[in-house]
């Protein structure tokens, strides 16, 4: 019998050293699986210490009123709110308040409503400011250990017979430090492909969460045939990335790992803005129709046999001329000539590819009268206009004559043309129905009456044109000149007859006699201030008077553009313009001032009213690649206010790249 006794103790204890030292019964209640004192970050100015807890058992338990508590030198408790339910083999994370544990020598308790201690851990440390956090070696058993976090998910799990699982999980970043507009490539392996009965056969998903600052987004995947797997995230700010660290936990079939990166931004000077290897320029921003245009850029990076393909496409999206162009050390330019017949007027837009990458720009093709748009800085600097009479019977005949200071004859650029357009005492302009060959002999088009004068070599033009009854009536007259944005007023009236102390010629009619009102004279010089390549969501433009080159400037034209990446994904991007009031001048909903193109049969405006201020708001509709605006007064005289215009751009995941500028002008 004695024997017997010894030899059944000798078995006892030859299987509990046999047993492995892991193979440890899962619990069958409610545990503190996972704990992290010291987080990334100062405890003192966040929230950010945590507690886990984890459902082993069958059934769900209400935690209502159960306590986490500190039991060292802090004794904070957290009580779990009324009506929290953990389900069957779930994790539920809690947070207190700021400095809820010590860092050294911490124990932490789990107790129910009734005051009964259900769980506790064992004595932690952490000194470490980081990502590790104390946990159970798997999900519910008794070892800890001290690793990379898996909050919120699971720390392993065992198997029925004890024996930890053999599947093998790898985890890495393309690089440990990124910045603003990278992508972010996070790839691994798996060991062997899994799969799971219930709730039916199927595969086991890859589960990637991905947490950083005020961020969290998690991604399903599966292996592919070679057991690999890849994910990659766009670290634009757009999309809520911020500077700092991210942490990275991959789970599959129960087992866990982990890695990390951080982002920070990349200061580029203005001068290295173009690091994207390509530019794209045209000489000026406003043309006339019948002038040669420029088109200049540069490249950094020369792609062994391909070229530059480009595009030049109207204001009303019509493809003008497209075709390739290869680059000479780095620099590369083609012309195109602006048609005189039929022109359309409004925004062109250039576009560029060259390899992977894609640019654009803009220019304004501009009437004859181009004082309701951005003003052509000329070589000329003033315009010197008068009229033979200051009264006209009609059927009279009118001389109007004048100079170019500082002209120049051998200009190319362009169009030498001095343009006259008339208005009467209440603004409106003289017409006559005009025909054309697709009008008939009965009916015709409403055409503005204008005069135009060829200047000399020394800059002298003079015209001499009679008053049609059938156009003016008798009022008072204003008549401009224009010579590429140089303009020139004078005033006359049609009467219907001459005073008698009118001094007459030799044949009976009015003498020429100087006007009474001097001529305007205006030096007018533009400056256009640009932002290129701007991927922030939120844009704030300042518009207000400001020197520039010594000179006192003011506003006149806000004008933008946004391109979509994605040629597919232009649909999805938008663009908000809000006054600084809070007025949506410019968006995708109905309740903004312009919502669709402004391009209609007769117009390329729609005038909106904002605090007070008539503006000429041109759009280009929302789903369009180039997505354009342009905001100016509706009066030729007055210019944009000293204010903010915040510009939105709307959008999920795409990449997208707006550019904005302000013309100035000087009137002198």
């Amino acid at each position: 019998m004695k024997y017997s006794v010894i030899i059944l103790l000798s078995l006892v204890l030859i299987v509990g050293i046999s047993a492995p030292a892991y193979a440890q019964t899962i619990t069958d209640h409610v545990v503190i699986n996972e704990v992290d004192t010291n987080p990334p970050g100062d405890d003192s100015q966040s929230i950010s210490e945590w507690v886990e807890l984890y459902n082993p058992t069958d059934n769900d338990v209400d935690l209502s009123g159960w306590k986490i508590a500190s039991t060292t030198v802090l004794k904070k408790t957290l009580t779990i709110p009324e009506g929290t339910v953990i389900s069957s083999g779930d994790f539920l994370t809690f947070v207190n308040q700021k400095v809820w544990f010590t860092d050294t020598a911490e124990l932490i308790e789990l107790k129910n409503s009734d005051g009964l201690l259900i769980d506790k851990t064992r004595e932690v440390f952490d000194l470490a400011n980081d990502f590790k956090s104390w946990q159970r070696t798997y999900d519910g058993s008794s070892g800890w250990k001290f690793t990379s976090s898996t909050a919120g998910s699971s720390n392993g799990k065992l198997t029925e017979d004890g024996i930890s699982s053999d599947i093998v999980i790898t985890l890495s970043s393309d690089k440990p430090v990124y910045n603003f507009d990278d992508a972010a490539v996070l790839q691994g392996t798996v060991s062997e492909r899994v799969f799971v009965e219930k709730p039916s056969f199927q595969a086991e998903p890859i589960l990637i969460n991905i947490s950083g600052p005020n961020y969290e987004q998690a991604v399903s995947l599966y292996p592919d045939s070679n057991l690999n797997y890849e994910t990659t995230l766009k670290l634009v700010q757009v999309l809520g990335i911020e500077e700092g660290n991210y942490f990275v936990s991959v789970n599959y079939a129960g087992v866990t790992t982990n890695t990390s990166f951080s982002v920070e931004s990349k200061i580029i000077e203005e001068t290295q803005e173009s690091d994207s290897s390509l530019t794209v320029m045209t000489e000026n921003s406003d043309y006339f129709p019948g002038q040669l245009i420029t088109i200049t850029g540069s490249t950094s990076e020369i792609i062994p046999f391909e070229s530059i393909q480009f595009t030049i496409t109207d204001s009303i999206g019509n493809l003008v001329t497209s075709g390739n162009l290869f680059a000479s050390d780095g620099q590369f330019q083609t012309s195109i000539f602006l048609t005189t017949v039929n022109p359309i007027y409004g925004i062109y837009t250039v576009d560029i590819e060259y390899g992977d990458h894609v640019e654009s720009t803009t220019f304004n093709v501009v009437e004859d009268s181009a004082d309701e748009s951005e003003s052509i800085l000329l070589v000329s600097d003033s315009i010197v206009f008068n009229i033979d009479k200051s009264k006209y019977l009609l059927n009279d005949s009118m001389t109007l004559s004048g100079t170019i200071a500082n002209f120049d004859s051998g200009n190319t650029i362009y169009y030498q043309v001095v343009y006259f357009n008339f208005s009467a005492s209440d603004g409106t302009s003289p017409m006559f129905t005009g025909h054309t060959k697709e009008t008939s002999s009965n009916t015709g088009e409403t055409v503005e009456f204008k005069l135009t004068a060829i200047p000399d070599d020394s800059g002298n033009f003079s015209i001499t044109a009679r008053i049609p009854p059938i156009v003016f009536s008798e009022d008072d007259y204003v008549v401009k000149a224009n010579y590429g944005g140089l303009i020139a007023n004078q005033s006359f009236s049609i009467v219907s007859e001459i005073d008698s102390d009118v001094q007459t010629d030799s044949t009976g009619n009015p003498a020429p006699s100087i006007s009474e009102k001097p001529s305007d004279i205006f030096s007018v010089r533009t400056i256009i201030e640009k932002m290129n390549r701007i991927s922030d969501a939120l844009v704030s433009i300042n518009t207000e008077e400001k020197i520039i080159e010594n000179e006192s400037v003011k506003p006149r034209v806000l004008s933008g553009s946004m391109i979509t990446i994605d040629k597919g994904g232009q649909s999805d991007v938008n663009l908000q313009v809000m006054s600084e009031s809070g007025i949506c001048i410019i968006g995708p909903d109905v309740e903004c001032l312009v919502s669709e193109s402004t391009r209609k049969p007769g117009q390329i405006f729609d005038v909106v009213q904002v605090d007070g201020l008539n503006l000429n708001v041109r759009y280009s509709g929302p789903d369009v690649l180039l997505e354009k605006f342009s905001i100016l007064p509706t009066s030729s005289d007055e210019f944009l206010p000293n204010t903010t215009w915040n510009v939105e751009v709307i959008k999920t995941d795409e990449i997208s790249r707006l550019y904005y500028k302000i013309t100035y002008k000087t009137l002198e």
